[in-house]
């Protein structure tokens, strides 16, 4: 097939959704199809070879289309930045597809693109979530050519809305097993890092919000406070300088700055290394609408590839992948229960490691390629 895989983000980001846009295209192009990326030109501080920065041989073409970023006037345009962006962005967009072949096919996680199919373009929408308000985007997701969705949840609110369900496949994130399925071992990641070989070491990555709702660090935080165990020592990586200040205030706040450390976005590889320091990594998620019914998380899925024990909020979106063998399930929104989850693996580390390996053995499933392999055979029925 001929894709452009189409995208209203800024890229290189340090954000999750960077890594999954470039790896559904390596996906592709390792697939033998021909892949171009369309993402918007931004203001950006990150360097430039998105190539390089996310650990990516194979060379798609990335166009960025001309845009009015005003995001560093945030502060005082608001939501005004993100409605300029977005329209400067699609109107030279559509002016550029104009010129373009309609013999290709249009993968995009954004629902506007989907007005592509009013010019001929088949167009197939990867749905992250459904917005509050809902008549519009409902309207667009029914004239897609076909939709994949992250998780059941998702599936479950867009068939409710009359969308038929053959039109929808559900394939959850992915992760890149050469960058996350390493040989590493815990005291040579810890030498690489620098931290501390004899401390119990929890580790989060990722970004530390999502549409300025918390992820779970705030719980994180406190249940250290409740702890109050000199040999533990948690560390988030990923999250934004604002976050980053945020969170550093909270510790101060319950006295344990010396217990906290939190970290910058750093390279995959990097990141990787992170997670192989770690006796355990968080993924402590609040039960709220969006983490309840949309998301799937990519750090699920290198955190199953690293080997190490993983302790996770119980929700339906993350029970769609991890269960009590292959992770330890904590209420959301309960640092005493976190707390208590440290406590309980730092006194049996056998049955961690035990959940470690069956979450590695279930993580095959879900690499990038093997996603993408799905998702292109979707798109090629659909389309015959």
């Amino acid at each position: 097939m001929e894709l452009l895989y189409i995208a209203n983000a800024r890229i290189p980001t340090e954000k999750a959704h960077g890594v999954a846009i470039m790896k559904a295209c390596q996906a592709f192009a390792r697939a033998r199809h021909s892949v171009r990326l369309v993402v918007a030109r931004r203001v950006n501080a990150l360097p430039q070879d998105a190539h390089a920065l996310y650990g990516i041989p194979e060379q798609f073409p990335i166009v960025r289309i001309p845009t009015l970023d005003l995001y560093a006037y945030e502060t005082v345009l608001g939501r005004a930045c993100f409605v300029v962006q977005a329209f400067t962005f699609y109107k030279l967009l559509f002016l550029w597809v104009l010129f373009q072949s309609r013999s290709q096919v249009i993968y995009t996680r954004d629902a506007p693109v989907i007005l592509l199919r009013l010019l001929g373009y088949r167009v197939f929408f990867e749905c992250h979530s459904v917005p509050r308000r809902t008549p519009f985007f409902f309207a667009l997701a029914r004239r897609a050519s076909g939709i994949v969705v992250i998780s059941q949840g998702i599936r479950k609110i867009l068939t409710s809305a009359g969308i038929d369900e053959k039109k929808i496949i559900v394939e959850p994130s992915g992760v890149d097993l050469s960058i996350f399925d390493t040989s590493l071992s815990l005291a040579e990641a810890r030498q690489t890092l620098g931290l501390p070989q004899e401390k119990f070491i929890l580790v989060y990555t990722g970004s530390f919000t999502t549409f300025g709702e918390d992820k779970g660090l705030t719980d994180s935080i406190r249940a250290f406070a409740l702890l109050r165990d000199p040999n533990v020592l948690f560390l988030a990586v990923g999250g934004s300088e604002q976050d980053r200040t945020r969170y550093e205030a909270l510790a101060r706040e319950l006295g344990v700055t010396d217990a906290v450390r939190l970290l910058g976005p750093v390279p995959q590889k990097e990141l990787a290394t992170c997670q192989k320091a770690a006796d355990a990594l968080l993924m402590p998620f609040p039960d709220i609408p969006h983490y309840r019914n949309h998301i799937s998380p990519v750090k699920m899925f290198e955190y199953m590839a690293s080997k190490r024990p993983i302790i996770a909020t119980d929700l339906p979106t993350i029970r769609e992948v991890l269960y009590e063998s292959t992770a330890i399930i904590v209420p959301p929104g309960n640092p005493e229960a976190l707390a208590a989850a440290v406590r309980k693996l730092r006194e049996n580390s056998t049955g961690g490691k035990a959940c470690a390996l069956r979450a590695y053995e279930n993580v095959r499933r879900y690499t990038w390629d093997v996603r993408m392999q799905r998702v292109a055979a979707f798109i090629q029925r659909s389309i015959l």
